[in-house]
């Protein structure tokens, strides 16, 4: 590891960009491989370790941190206010914005069939176990990805 002093300084160096690739990208993944880089940082700092080892505690450290903890951090971290789930930071934001509001179907959306909505002047994949037809008005409820789930708008007593 030529460029670095020590063993230790560059696992904490690719921890730490580890790290920074998990708040630039969606899904919750590198975070993982940054804490396994800081295990190996851990362990070289307290005994001397080859370079193979390293690699090969890396990789399994962060393979396991990965299948033991995804899934717990995914729902931790990225809820929307209602409660549902999502899958990266950024749709975490646009969920926030959209649940709840009230959109117009463009494409005809029924229990089996996926259709459209318009929101903000953008077309959204969209499902729901109502039946609705294009112009009838529709709640968003939740939003995974790029498709939305709406459910009829109650009509209102006046």
């Amino acid at each position: 590891m030529g460029l670095f002093a020590s063993d230790t300084l560059f696992w904490f160096v690719l921890g730490f960009i580890f790290l920074i690739l998990e708040v630039a990208t969606p899904g919750v993944v590198f975070v993982f491989f940054g804490f396994g880089s800081w295990l190996v940082m851990l362990l070289t700092f307290i005994f001397p370790i080859s370079e193979i080892f390293q690699f090969l505690i890396f990789i399994i450290s962060s393979v396991a941190f990965l299948a033991m903890l995804r899934r717990h951090l995914k729902t931790f971290f990225y809820k929307t206010k209602e409660g549902g789930r999502v899958d990266s930071l950024s749709e975490k934001m646009v969920a926030n914005n959209y649940i709840g509001q009230v959109v117009e179907v463009i494409k005809e959306i029924g229990p089996d069939q996926v259709g459209l909505v318009e929101i903000n002047g953008t077309n959204w994949n969209a499902q729901s176990e109502d039946v609705l037809a294009v112009g009838e008005r529709a709640k968003v409820v939740d939003i995974l990805g790029l498709t939305v789930t709406v459910e009829k708008v109650k009509a209102h007593k006046a």
